[in-house]
C-alpha cells in the first residue's frame, strides 16, 4: 500500500468518524423546543438551555399541555380586545399562549435569569405584544433582594439582586385595564392582591396559585379568600395538572384542602 492509499484510507476514516459525531450530537426536537399545541394556534418555546429543558422534559413529552385545564380555559376565554397580566412569568408560559389572542400582555418576572429566557421565547413566536418588565409586584413600592438564579423546582441561591417593587395600582391606570390576572408568587399572592384593590374593582378574571408557603409572609389563604370574597368574586379550583375535568368552587373551610393548585375568581 502506498502513502497515497494510506492517506486516502485515514481520510475516509476521518469522514467517517465526523458523520457519526455528527448524528450523535444532532439535536432533537426535544432538546431545542416545546410546542404547546392550542388547536390551530401553536406556541413555540426554546429548551435548548438546561433550566428550560429540566422544566418542559420529560413532563411535557408527546404534546402535553402545562396544567391543560387551565391552559385551555386561559385561552378560550381571551379575546382580542383582552389585556392579560402574568405576575410571576417565570418562563413566559401562559403569557406567550395569551399573547396569541389577546391585545397585550405584560410580563412580570422578579428573577434576573429567566427575564432573557422569556425575551427568547417572546421572539420565538414573533410577538410585539408583550411587555416584558424585570420587577416584583407587591402592596408597596420601592426595592426588595431576589435571588439571581434558581432550578425548575424553584431552589434559589444566596446570591441576590436588587428589583423594584410595584403595585399593580400604580402601573395600571384607566387607559390600560387588565381584563385578566394570573398570579404566582410563591407565597406572596396576598400583597400582590392587596397592591391592586382599585385596580380589583374593575372584575378582572383571576388565576391564582394557592402556595403552600403564604404564611410565610404574615397571612393565611382563608384571608385571600375574604378578601376576594369581598370584592365579588366567586372561587373555584379545576385540575389544573391534568386533562379538562371541569372546576368546583371552593368555600372559605375547604380552601385548605386545595394548596398547590391554581384558584379561577371570577366576577359574581
Amino acid at each position: 500500500m502506498t502513502q497515497s492509499d494510506i492517506n486516502e484510507n485515514l481520510r475516509y476514516r476521518l469522514a467517517q468518524l465526523e458523520r457519526a459525531a455528527a448524528a450523535d450530537h444532532y439535536p432533537s426536537a426535544e432538546s431545542i423546543s416545546y410546542i404547546a399545541n392550542l388547536g390551530i394556534t401553536r406556541a413555540f418555546f426554546m429548551t435548548d438551555d438546561r433550566y428550560s429543558h429540566g422544566w418542559f422534559y420529560p413532563r411535557y413529552s408527546g404534546g402535553g399541555l402545562h396544567e391543560p385545564n387551565l391552559t385551555k380555559q386561559l385561552f378560550s376565554s381571551l379575546t382580542s380586545q383582552s389585556v392579560f397580566v402574568d405576575v410571576g412569568a417565570h418562563l413566559g408560559y401562559f403569557s406567550i399562549i395569551a399573547a396569541l389572542r389577546a391585545k397585550a400582555v405584560f410580563a412580570i418576572e422578579p428573577q434576573e435569569f429567566r427575564i432573557g429566557r422569556i425575551h427568547r421565547n417572546i421572539a420565538a413566536n414573533h410577538l410585539g405584544n408583550v411587555t416584558l418588565m424585570h420587577a416584583a409586584v407587591g402592596e408597596e413600592t420601592g426595592f426588595v433582594q431576589i435571588p439571581k438564579v434558581g432550578a425548575p423546582t424553584t431552589k434559589v441561591g444566596d446570591s441576590t439582586n436588587l428589583v423594584p417593587m410595584i403595585r399593580l395600582d400604580d402601573y395600571f391606570s384607566n387607559t390600560i385595564k387588565p381584563t385578566h390576572i394570573k398570579i404566582d408568587t410563591e407565597g406572596f399572592e396576598y400583597q400582590v392582591l392587596n397592591g391592586g384593590q382599585k385596580l380589583l374593582q374593575s372584575r378582572p378574571v383571576l388565576y391564582i396559585e394557592f402556595h403552600r408557603g403564604m404564611e410565610r409572609f404574615g397571612h393565611r389563604g382563608e384571608a385571600m379568600w375574604d378578601m376576594l370574597d369581598g370584592l365579588g368574586y366567586q372561587i373555584s379550583v379545576g385540575n389544573h395538572r391534568h386533562g379538562n375535568t371541569g372546576f368546583v368552587d371552593v368555600a372559605r373551610d375547604t380552601l385548605h384542602h386545595h394548596e398547590g393548585a391554581m384558584l379561577i375568581c371570577q366576577p359574581r
